[in-house]
C-alpha cells in the first residue's frame, strides 16, 4: 500500500510539473475562423448515431464555452470529459476540459479548429479506446492498432503544424478490465481480437516512432495496469471508465 501511494503521488507530481512548465506565453490571433467548429452535417468516418448525438451536443458547449487564449487543454473522450474540472484535480486555473464522450480518433481530427485559433500553451491527448472497442461496425475492420497510433500521431502532427510553440503530450491509451465491463453491464461481448492486446499495440507504436520536436509520449497505461496486466479495479467503475481513485 505505501509503494502504490509513492508511485501514486509521484505521478501527479510528474504531470504537475509538466503543467507548469507550459506556463509561458503565447500570442493569439485577432479574428475567428469560419470553420472553428465541425458543423452538425459533418460525416466523420466510423462515428455512429450514438456517437454523433454526444458529438455535437458537446459542440454546442464548446462554442458557448470557447478555449480562449493561454490556455491547457485535456483532449479526448469520455475519460477527459469524466473529469469534469481538471483545475480541481491539479489545482491550476487555465486547463480546459475538450473531452466528448464516445469520441473515435476521427471525430477529434475534425474539431481542431477551435486549437488551431487559439493556440494552447499545451495540449494533452487521451484518445482511441473507442475506436478498438468497436471494431465490428460496417467497414472496421480497417480499424487495426495501426490505423489508431497513426490518427493519434496526425493528431498531434496537425496541431503542431497550426500551432508551432503549443507543448503536446500524446498519453498512451489506458488498459481495460473486460471482466468487470461484463459483470457490471450484464453483457456478454464478442470479439475476435484481445482488446488489451491491440491497446498495447498501439501504444507501443506511439512510443517507438520518430516524433517531431514538441510532442512528447507520457506513459499512462502501465500507472493503471494490475498484475495481469489488465484494468486495476480500484482505478475503474465498469473496467474501462475511471472512478475517483482513477482519476
Amino acid at each position: 500500500m505505501r509503494n502504490y501511494l509513492m508511485k501514486k503521488k509521484n505521478f501527479i507530481f510528474f504531470v504537475s510539473l509538466l503543467i507548469s512548465g507550459c506556463q509561458v506565453f503565447n500570442s493569439g490571433n485577432s479574428s475567428k475562423p469560419i470553420n472553428m467548429y465541425p458543423p452538425k452535417n459533418i460525416k466523420i468516418k466510423f462515428q455512429q448515431d450514438w456517437q454523433y448525438n454526444l458529438y455535437h451536443k458537446r459542440i454546442i458547449d464548446f462554442k458557448k464555452f470557447p478555449i480562449g487564449f493561454k490556455k491547457i487543454v485535456f483532449l479526448g473522450n469520455s475519460i477527459t470529459e469524466g473529469a469534469r474540472s481538471w483545475n480541481k484535480r491539479l489545482n491550476q486555473r487555465n486547463i480546459v476540459n475538450r473531452g466528448i464522450s464516445g469520441d473515435i480518433t476521427e471525430g477529434v481530427l475534425e474539431r481542431l479548429g477551435e486549437i488551431y485559433y487559439y493556440k494552447p500553451l499545451a495540449v494533452f491527448i487521451l484518445i482511441g479506446i473507442n475506436d478498438l472497442f468497436d471494431t465490428n461496425i460496417e467497414n472496421g475492420e480497417v480499424i487495426n492498432p495501426k490505423y489508431v497510433a497513426n490518427n493519434i500521431i496526425n493528431i498531434a502532427k496537425n496541431i503542431k503544424a497550426e500551432s508551432i510553440h503549443t507543448s503536446i503530450y500524446i498519453q498512451t491509451i489506458l488498459p481495460v478490465n473486460l471482466d468487470m465491463y461484463e459483470l457490471v453491464k450484464n453483457i456478454k461481448l464478442d470479439r475476435e481480437k484481445d482488446l488489451n492486446t491491440q491497446i498495447i499495440e498501439t501504444n507501443t507504436m506511439l512510443k517507438t516512432v520518430e516524433l517531431p520536436v514538441g510532442i512528447h509520449i507520457i506513459d499512462t497505461h502501465k500507472e493503471f495496469l494490475d498484475n495481469d496486466n489488465n484494468l486495476n479495479e480500484i482505478y475503474s467503475s465498469d473496467g474501462v471508465h475511471l472512478n475517483e481513485e482513477g482519476y
